[in-house]
């Protein structure tokens, strides 16, 4: 059977990146989509309508591929619908499962919100009998959450809150660095990367240093303060409408002992991993 990889969350960021990276490649995708009329078409790529309350069109659809790339955002049900989807491909015949999931399973698995929907969900998945082969990728912080964590204060106040010390190392990763990742998983012979985990942090990067760049790419002073975990969970949940649990997670911090590096990620990627500097420059607009 010739390659074909189904790809769930492909409006995303990530999503998006590894579906077109694909089909650059080559390789025939079909998207499983709430809005088809947020693709482009192309040639190699098949649109499936459908949404997670009713996996009906995912099950009669995803027959005759050979990997799947899994990416769901919803914490809270996560685990049931990672463990329903991923069951109902390897039934179906996929030997491969490419899940985005969290460096908080590293960091502590259940102990924060965040940890906990994917950590229930590797191992759903893991424990099933039968099943092809499970990559999980466990990213650090999203650079791009940047763009609804501190936009707004950038904006108004010229200023990154957060609750940790103005010298504290934080691990970050660009969406591009996952996807990227994440292709190269669903094009490497399944073989190579079996039931493997990918932690992955391309850069760490104190808060001050942080602010340092945000001032040098928008072109005017920029600033870090420390502030109460109080504070920084209120302001998420009543500036951003995060639910409990993530504002929690996010004000109280994710990845204590975890803020290193990720030494193979250069190895893996075929080159260095993208820092904040250069993802800032592609997206300053957000802060301006």
């Amino acid at each position: 059977m010739s390659e074909k990889v189904y790809v769930l969350g492909a409006t995303g960021n990530i999503g998006a990146e590894v579906t077109q990276a694909l089909l650059d490649s080559g390789v025939p995708v079909t998207a499983y989509v709430r809005n088809p009329a947020k693709m482009k078409q192309h040639d190699l790529l098949t649109l499936v309508q459908g949404d997670y309350d009713d996996l009906a069109p995912f099950e009669k659809s995803i027959g005759g591929h050979t990997r799947l790339f899994l990416l769901i955002a919803d914490l809270i049900n996560m685990p049931r619908l990672k463990k329903a989807i991923a069951a109902r491909a390897y039934a179906a015949g996929v030997k491969q499962i490419v899940d985005v999931s969290s460096f908080t399973v590293s960091a502590g698995g259940r102990r924060t919100t965040i940890g906990a929907g994917h950590s229930l969900a590797e191992d759903a998945i893991i424990a099933m009998e039968d099943r092809g082969t499970y990559v999980a990728l466990r990213p650090a912080r999203f650079m791009s959450n940047q763009t609804w964590q501190n936009a707004l204060t950038i904006k108004s106040d010229g200023v990154i809150y957060d609750t940790v010390d103005p010298d504290e190392l934080q691990s970050w990763i660009s969406t591009s660095d996952i996807a990227c990742l994440a292709v190269i998983c669903l094009k490497d012979p399944i073989e190579k990367h079996g039931d493997i985990v990918y932690e992955m942090a391309g850069e760490s990067i104190t808060p001050k240093e942080r602010a340092a760049v945000f001032s040098k790419i928008l072109g005017r002073p920029i600033s870090y303060k420390q502030i109460s975990v109080a504070d920084r969970y209120n302001h998420i949940v009543e500036n951003v409408g995060a639910p409990h649990g993530v504002a929690l997670t996010i004000a109280a911090g994710m990845f204590t002992g975890f803020e290193v590096v990720s030494p193979a990620l250069p190895l893996l990627l075929g080159r260095e991993p993208e820092t904040i500097e250069q993802w800032l420059e592609k997206n300053k607009s957000a802060f301006s």
